[in-house]
């Protein structure tokens, strides 16, 4: 057995997976479906629920190491006896890329304007805000279709916990 005959083969192969995944810079599409975890406040609105919970991306990956990425996220519905609450956010996101062979690991960090719409038989109210929302995930790609795995927690002011743990899709388009 001849080792440079392995090791020709191995850069080869890593020749050939940078090719296919060269063209993962630009601007992309994306959707993800996963669970959403969502506690609010005991004093504000006693609910809370893990739910099916959705996200709509756009973004744009000048470099192989940042994007600067748009998303809508719908949480799903949260429940407390006869209350329930709805909350929505839309994200603005710095994400870090660690390209290394055939998997994108990334951080993200942005801030999120959420609504939550609540209600009861006897009460409902809407409230807004702006705050930080930060997430980790893995992604790989084949050309311009890709595949994410990740996390993201919001921090939603009246909530002691907001989150998203999603699977999807990315599309790369230039």
């Amino acid at each position: 057995m001849n080792p440079n005959r392995y090791l020709g083969f191995l850069a080869g192969a890593l020749l050939t997976s940078a090719a296919a995944f060269a063209d993962d810079t630009g601007f992309y599409l994306g959707g993800s479906l996963g669970a959403s975890q969502q506690n609010f406040d005991a004093a504000t609105f006693n609910v809370h629920n893990t739910d099916t919970g959705y996200k709509f991306a756009l973004g744009f990956r000048p470099l192989k190491v940042f994007a600067a990425e748009l998303s809508y996220v719908g949480f799903g519905r949260a429940y407390g006896g006869i209350n329930s609450a709805d909350t929505d956010a839309i994200g603005l996101f710095a994400v870090g890329f660690l390209p290394i062979p055939v998997v994108d690991l990334y951080g993200k960090v942005g801030i999120a304007d959420w609504r939550t719409d609540a209600q009861s038989p006897f009460l409902s109210f809407h409230r807004t805000g702006d705050d930080l929302a930060y997430g980790v995930g893995a992604g790989t790609s084949w050309g311009s279709l890709g595949a994410r795995i990740e996390y993201e927690r919001y921090q939603v002011s009246h909530a002691s916990d907001m989150a998203l743990a999603s699977i999807g899709l990315t599309w790369v388009f230039l």
